[in-house]
């Protein structure tokens, strides 16, 4: 009796307080197998034992369903963690933990039961080896497999034939370091497995390499405006199409090239693909992706880094600092030029008859003074322009078109053309035209400001030599630098001042050839005298202009007899003032 109470009262104290005895079973979470050594390893997590009755842990497995159960090995220490045995054969033997304690000496509690795991994981394949754009560094991205019991993945280069491990990770994404991996080299032949919670490693997937690119940029990139783009093939999975992308630095666009569809009947190992859009001085970034055929998901290969810079295309490269008559149809035009290479040549053209025409060729740069003697300078308006033919062969650049400045003279007016060729985007200055009068040896101004035409002030006489000069007011040409128009030899009467003297005559014969009575001074201008006829009365006659005079008519228009009259002559000009007055004989 004493006994079946102390078995109730423990039963009590372990549905209670379960301080007795070992409460719960052993849990088996793996059962690995390590197949070279034939060794077993049971892992699991130990009950617990309160009140100190544990008496051992016994593993017991079995090859298969129909053999019978064997004590594979015993342990007598509770909290243990894992229990390990060698195995007879390399079966898919199922095991189980039975854990023994001492409140009756046989009580015992089984845990679950499992096979061993000794199958690998199936073989997988990474969803893309690329290279990522920022830090130009080979990535490669998978997705877990359905396998539960993946742990983790195996990282592998192909190194000389055969497979060099990288590393172990958990992750699904791993960005390799460049000695690993050196994008900018060919052959990164990447492979991947995955292992389980027994380390089992599956099977390799196949080599994945991503796209190497290479950009050949023209020698000649300013003229032959092509660039050859090359690339190997995305190894790994079939590429539907390759599309070739360019990122713009100087202006931060990103430009969408053109797809190159994938050969897969001949499979060719390289690609090819011509650039002929980019722009000249500009920074470029190349880049291909490559398209899988049947899924959403791409490749990217290294970056190439071109720069399209051509200093020697920068603005002016060829400029007219002027063109100026310096002599009767003598034009004189001052240039510079850069060359882009050995064979560029510089064309100084005329534009003639409709159409430009050249009328020198040369082939050192720098500065360049030719004499033009094919422009009518009285008549005609020349007009230049240069054009720089560059190594390629192509007419790559050409200056602004200069203008002569033709002086001419209409009525004492003075009027010349609009210069054309200091204002412009390569050459822009401040300049007055300067009209001048030379005596001598001398040239004298008569007119500074911005007009274009000028009125011959009246103290000029006689034959006189006129031009235009220009040259620069703000310090962007040499001061000294100038430019002429033609000159203009003009005609401007004589001094008549110089023989004032009136003549009046004493008769005239209004039926004769001296039929009008007036006076004669090369100094009065019409308008500038008047002559008045009296009869001997005192009587008017007549009064009008002294140098249209009097024909011998009175005021009614009938000629007066023959006989004598007095006249006066009344002239101011020049600042002063004459009277003549006298007697007359009209005789009939």
């Amino acid at each position: 009796m004493v006994f079946q109470r102390n078995i109730w009262f423990c039963l009590f104290l372990i549905l209670t307080s379960k301080l007795c005895a070992v409460v719960v079973p052993a849990t088996i979470y793996r059962a690995c197998l390590d197949r070279p050594t034939f060794t077993l390893t049971v892992s699991l997590s130990p009950p617990s034992d309160a009140c100190g009755s544990f008496a051992y842990h016994r593993l017991y497995g079995r090859e298969d369903a129909i053999s019978p159960w064997k004590l594979l090995k015993q342990v007598s220490l509770l909290n243990i963690f894992s229990i390990s045995t060698t195995l007879p054969n390399t079966k898919a033997w199922e095991v189980y933990v039975s854990t023994s304690f001492a409140c009756n000496g046989t009580d015992t509690l089984v845990s679950n039961h499992v096979f061993i795991d000794n199958k690998a994981p199936s073989q997988f394949e990474p969803d893309s080896i690329s290279v990522e754009f920022s830090s130009q560094k080979v990535i490669a991205g998978w997705r877990k497999p359905l396998d539960p019991d993946i742990l983790g993945y195996s990282l592998f280069k192909l190194v000389g034939g055969g497979n060099a491990l990288i590393k172990d990770t958990f992750s699904t994404f791993y960005r390799f370091d460049t000695t690993v991996f050196n994008p900018k080299n060919g052959n990164n032949s990447f492979s991947i497995a995955a292992f389980d919670s027994c380390l089992n490693g599956g099977l390799l997937s196949n080599y994945h390499s991503p796209i190497k690119l290479l950009v050949s940029k023209d020698a000649k990139f300013w003229c032959a405006k092509k660039s050859l783009l090359t690339f190997t093939k995305y190894v790994g999975w079939t590429a539907s199409k390759y599309a070739v992308w360019r990122l713009c630095i100087t202006d931060n666009q990103w430009s969408f090239l053109g797809d190159i569809m994938a050969d897969l009947v001949n499979n060719p190992s390289t690609y090819s693909f011509i650039d002929a859009t980019y722009e000249l001085n500009k920074v470029y970034v190349y880049i291909v992706r490559a398209h899988k055929q049947g899924a959403n998901v791409t490749s990217t290969s290294n970056r190439i880094v071109v720069d399209y810079t051509s200093t020697a295309n920068t603005i002016p490269i060829t400029l007219i600092s002027g063109v100026s008559v310096i002599g009767n149809d003598l034009v004189r035009l001052d240039a510079v030029w850069t060359k882009d290479g050995p064979s560029s040549t510089l064309a100084v053209e005329k534009y003639a008859g409709g159409a430009w025409v050249n009328i020198q060729n040369s082939s050192t740069a720098g500065n360049v003074s030719h004499k033009d003697t094919s422009t009518k300078t009285q008549q005609d308006v020349g007009e230049y322009r240069l054009i720089r033919t560059n190594d390629c062969g192509i007419k790559d650049d050409t200056s602004f078109s200069h203008k002569t400045i033709l002086l001419a003279e209409n009525q004492r007016v003075m009027s010349w053309n609009s210069h054309v060729g200091w204002t412009n985007s390569s050459l822009t200055t401040d300049f007055d035209y300067h009209l001048e009068v030379k005596t001598g040896f001398t040239w004298n101004p008569l007119y500074s400001g911005k007009g274009s035409s000028f009125i011959l002030p009246t103290n000029l006489y006689g034959w006189q030599t006129f031009r235009v000069k220009i040259f620069s007011t703000d310090g962007v040409l040499p001061i000294n630098y100038e430019l002429y128009s033609n000159e203009k030899l003009v005609y401007l009467g004589f001094d008549s001042s110089q023989f004032d003297t009136t003549l009046v005559p004493s008769a005239f014969n209004p039926f004769g050839i001296n039929r009008v009575f007036k006076i004669s001074n090369p100094a009065i201008s019409l308008g500038e005298s008047t002559l008045t006829i009296f009869n001997r009365w005192g009587e008017i006659l007549f009064q009008g202009d002294a140098l249209v005079g009097w024909g011998g008519t009175d005021k009614s228009g009938d000629i007066v007899p023959q006989g004598t009259y007095v006249y006066l002559v009344q002239a101011s000009y020049r600042n002063k003032k004459t009277r003549h007055s006298g007697t007359l004989l009209l005789i009939q």
